[in-house]
């Protein structure tokens, strides 16, 4: 089973975002900011990372960032924002998608089928 990491402060936004995965099959992980996601992967290896920008303690740029730093981390990463990233932070950053909030749930479920498929 593949296993998806999911990083937002909004608790709603996430357990709605983990109903909607496990109907397709799929482990969710919540964590609630950057720095609870780092740690989480010292335990846990996700196949794909959601991961929004907007969020207290470490934001999602940041959380990306150390993600891509420690090196040991080869999963692709779904950023979501209701702010439009500019063009460079993807590029730099190496995402996989973005999703702008408020997103449908076929998109959702299209996104991550296709970057969870292997």
């Amino acid at each position: 089973m593949k296993t998806v990491l999911v990083v937002d402060d909004e608790q709603d936004i996430a357990e709605a975002i983990q109903a909607i995965l496990e109907e397709e099959q799929l482990r969710v992980v919540i964590c609630g900011n950057g720095r609870e996601a780092l740690a989480r992967l010292k335990e846990e290896k996700p196949d794909l990372a959601i991961i929004d920008v907007m969020m207290p303690v470490m934001n999602g740029y940041e959380t990306i960032d150390a993600i891509r730093k420690d090196g040991t981390h080869q999963f692709p990463i779904l950023v979501m924002s209701a702010i439009q990233p500019p063009k460079a932070k993807a590029e730099e950053q190496r995402w996989a998608g973005f999703l702008k909030k408020p997103f449908s749930l076929r998109d959702l479920v299209d996104t991550v089928s296709r970057l969870t498929a292997s």
